[in-house]
């Protein structure tokens, strides 16, 4: 489900989930950039898989490899940290297969768990969802469909066959696989040719299906709102429901051993059916976990489950009985981050205010935690307090002592609480619904408002205008406000008790992020980039400069000389110290909510993926990177491909198309004649180095419908219906279980529409 951000922001307040990406699959940058990742901690809980008495889950970024020997006190092995988001594992022979979001698929050598490395991977183009593996392949699923990869080189994987459309989940039994499609059901696939995948057979089930499991001649899938799915693939060509059940959550994986099937039921915790009647499947036994199930892996007495922020262990030696063994916790839906001496504060969705230690920068460590009453947004500290935009709240805790952070007081709002800055005695907090709340926080205990800056709606002919106040920042005696429609406001506040408005600025794109240094704002602006405005005078504030980033700026950061904005996928370092012409010197493919500097240190902080720590010095940095982009990725025979160079610092350019051909031009047009899978690499130089990319492009042929095999023809068997996805789904149209969308309805939409089409 796609969401315009622009025209919900001000009406319905949205989690988003997006992941972090990396750079296996992203920019190729020179070493010399010296940005690089140091630590990480915490992250959501979204795969698990059990091999022998170790425990494999996705924390984030991390692959944790735990020793559930002892179920009562599982101990952390070792971890590794991918460059993206670790989405699904398979453990087989000696290796972690991991599902790495946008960095594709990896092969991790686990023989000696203490010290895993990388072994292999493999570039896969788009998002990577899901992978099983059987004998010497990889069955795995992206944005484009199924994958099938041949592993017999962990070193050197290699595609020898795809199919064209389904996306979910996997299993595979002897030569069948089984995959969830979110838009078509079932899907069935012969894959004994591995070459040529072919469509067998499918079932169009009820609800949003996520998991998916093989027993026998039984497909058990975790169907989301419509619960547990049992059905008959005797007859691949024609599968059938056996039986169901209908969860009260909604069911996000399954896992079979013996005569059970043990569901991961997202709030409703662990569910386990007895399933020796397949037609009429019972409900045996269940166990409430704290969080949102998500994934289940179950072998011997136990089940392991990926809990959302935390990792569970449920002792199931009694079906009807089932209790829960181990809870380690995590940090979960990280919203933004403060940095104070060696502690890191982080706003966390689910558990309030976290303190991490991180004066050892490679191995950040949870030093307190304390809950707030609604969800934490956003996080300043001044001195020995830390303030919080909570929901409906401003929250105040003493943070004096970082072991045990005490809730102090708290304010509210009326509206919704989003960003917060501190100034001297005052903390300034936007709320969508009300404007700029001015706080006299002189006393902690007692918060008193001070006054409020009204963005309250404008109702016009039924419609209501709302400005949505992203961010604000203090500076002297004005603020200076992020303002989603309406760009740079500045605001007189003097006289906290009556602010006044004192100017602004109209940017060309949204507003969402803004901060200040010296007689300059830096806005970032959506997919309007960086934009650098002098407000010298803050009656006429005139931009000065620009940066284009080439995708969505929502967050920036100043320090020094550099700005660091946080751009889809990657954190830019953008020299400012010329504010009229504003150059890129470094980029890292990380995701972040939050953006924060210290000394040489990027802490970055994301939803899903916790905190991530990067060391940068732009001093001393001379960005030289590959990196390239095309209009499009798959499609059918003869394909016309816009290959646009995004390289800095080059001065020649060779590109090699994969099919024989070649060019030295800057930005190539490229026509495709014939279907096959083609690599393209790009290669760049200048004076002393080399530096280059590559990037998958999929034709097929477009006079066989039914052909979607590497290698080979495949063919629709009687009775299936062959659909075929030409385009690439958008990132955001993938819904993933426990992905949780919370609304808080304000009033009309249609304003909004129009404002943005006048923006475009």
């Amino acid at each position: 489900m796609g969401i315009n951000r622009q025209i919900i922001c001000p009406l319905i307040f949205v989690v988003f989930l997006v992941t972090i990406t990396g750079s296996v699959s992203g920019v190729a940058a020179d070493p010399e950039v010296n940005m690089k990742p140091v630590g990480h901690f915490g992250g959501t809980m979204d795969a698990v898989d059990i091999s022998g008495n170790y425990a494999y889950a996705g924390q984030g970024q991390d692959l944790l490899i735990l020793d559930i020997n002892n179920s009562s006190s599982p101990v952390l092995v070792s971890k590794i940290m991918t460059e993206g988001f670790v989405r699904d594992i398979t453990v087989s022979g000696g290796y972690a297969y991991v599902a790495d979001d946008d960095n594709g698929l990896l092969i991790i050598d686990i023989s000696n768990p203490a010290s895993p490395t990388l072994k292999g991977s493999y570039n896969i183009p788009g998002y990577t969802y899901c992978v099983a593996v059987s004998g010497n392949y990889a069955y795995v699923t992206d944005d484009d469909g199924l994958l099938i990869v041949d592993t017999s080189n962990p070193s050197d994987p290699i595609l020898k066959g795809r199919y064209v459309g389904s996306n979910g989940d996997i299993a595979v039994s002897g030569n069948y696989a089984c995959v969830t499609d979110w838009d078509n059901g079932l899907m069935i696939f012969d894959i004994s040719n591995p070459s040529s995948p072919i469509l067998k057979g499918s079932y169009d089930t009820e609800g949003d299906i996520y998991g998916v499991s093989i027993s026998g001649n039984y497909v058990y899938v975790a169907d989301g709102n419509a619960g547990l799915l049992i059905v008959n693939m005797s007859n691949p060509s024609s599968p059938t429901l056996k039986g169901s059940y209908n969860t009260a959550g909604i069911a996000c994986d399954v896992s079979v051993l013996g005569n059970y099937a043990y569901v991961a039921d997202n709030d409703n915790g662990l569910l386990i059916f007895d399933i020796s009647n397949p037609s009429s499947p019972v409900l045996k036994g269940s166990c409430d976990t704290p969080g949102y199930a998500r994934d289940i892996s179950v072998s011997g007495n136990y089940a392991c489950i990926a809990d959302k922020n935390d990792f569970v262990i449920v002792d199931i030696s009694n079906p009807s009985s089932p209790g829960l063994k181990e809870i380690c916790n995590t940090i979960g839906m990280s919203k933004s981050i403060s940095i104070s001496g060696n502690y890191a504060y982080v706003a966390d969705w689910d558990n309030g205010l976290l303190i991490v230690d991180i004066s050892n920068p490679s191995s950040p460590i949870l030093k307190g935690i304390c809950n707030t009453p609604g969800s934490a947004q956003d996080v300043v500290v001044s001195g020995d307090y830390a303030y919080i935009a909570d929901r409906n709240d401003l929250v105040i805790v003493d943070i004096s002592n970082p072991s045990s952070p005490t809730l102090k007081k708290n304010f509210n709002t009326g509206g919704w609480a989003q960003h917060i800055t501190v100034s001297g005695n005052y903390a300034y907090v936007t709320d969508n619904a009300n404007g700029i709340f001015i706080v006299d926080i002189g006393n902690p205990s007692s918060p008193t408002l001070k006054g409020i800056y009204d963005t309250s709606p404008t109702v016009i002919e039924n419609y209501a205008y709302i400005a949505c106040i992203w961010n604000v920042e203090v500076s002297g005696n004005y603020a200076y406000v992020a303002d989603e429609g309406d760009g740079l406001l500045i605001v007189d506040i003097s006289d906290p008790s009556s602010p006044v408005f004192k100017g602004s600025y109209d940017t060309a794109g949204y507003a969402y992020d803004i901060a200040v240094s010296g007689n300059y704002a830096y806005v970032a602006d959506s997919k309007n980039g960086l934009v650098v405005i002098d407000i010298s005078n803050p009656s006429s504030p005139v931009m000065v400069g620009k940066y284009d980033t080439a995708g969505y700026a929502d967050r920036v950061s100043i320090s020094g000389n550099y700005a660091y904005v946080a751009v889809d996928n990657s954190i830019m370092i953008v020299d400012v110290s010329n504010p009229s012409s504003p150059i890129l010197k470094g980029i890292y493919a990380v995701h972040a909510s939050g953006v924060e500097v210290s000394g040489n240190y990027i802490y970055a902080i994301n939803g899903v993926n916790g905190l991530v720590i990067l060391k940068a010095n732009p001093e001393h940095s001379t960005f030289f990177v590959a990196d390239f982009s095309s209009n499009i990725t798959s499609g059918y025979a003869p394909l016309s491909v816009q290959f646009n160079d995004r390289s800095q610092n080059a001065t020649l350019w060779n590109w090699d198309f994969g099919d024989g051909f070649n060019s030295t031009d800057q930005n190539p047009v490229h026509t495709y004649s014939s279907a096959g899978t083609y690599t393209v690499n790009l290669t760049v130089n200048n004076e002393d180095r080399t530096a280059s990319k590559e990037a998958t492009i999929f034709v097929l042929n477009a006079t066989s419908p039914g052909e979607n095999g590497i290698g080979g023809e495949g063919n629709i068997s009687s009775g299936a219906t062959l659909t075929t996805d030409k385009g690439n789904p958008a990132k955001d149209s993938k819904r993933t279980p426990g992905f949780e969308i919370v609304y808080v309805m304000i009033s009309l939409t249609v304003a909004f529409r129009i404002k943005e089409d006048n923006k475009k």
